[in-house]
């Protein structure tokens, strides 16, 4: 529910610039607070709080392995800061499957994952 009121809420505002196969990211134009991503077919809203990065919302557009690359980029953006990575309301079943599969813990309204640089998406 949160990502077609986020998607309804996008539809009147101009699109991140650039190659969409890249990270693009700019200040959601709603509340300047949250960032908005684009990378690939995902697109979503997240944002720094209290040494963490709270991921509000994904929504890929195809089954591929761009939200393997959105994973990527925030796994080595926590690594480099010494943040922990956070997703929060997962409503989505397979979602939460494959966050606990990675080593997140938490309910539905937040999973955590605590990073100490030792591990890489690369070796699952």
């Amino acid at each position: 529910m949160l990502n077609f009121l986020i998607r309804i809420l996008t539809k009147w505002h101009k699109p991140i610039n650039g190659n969409p196969n890249e990270w693009l990211e700019r200040n959601w134009p709603i509340n300047k607070k949250w960032r908005e991503f684009h990378c690939g077919s995902c697109r979503g809203l997240y944002k720094a709080n209290n040494k963490e990065f709270e991921v509000l919302a994904v929504h890929n557009t195809k089954r591929n392995d761009d939200f393997n690359k959105v994973l990527d980029r925030f796994e080595k953006s926590c690594q480099r800061e010494g943040y922990n990575l956070s997703f929060l309301e997962v409503g989505n079943p397979k979602l939460r499957e494959k966050l606990l599969r990675l080593g997140f813990v938490g309910e539905k309204e937040k999973m955590t994952r605590v990073y100490d640089c030792t591990f890489s998406l690369s070796e699952i």
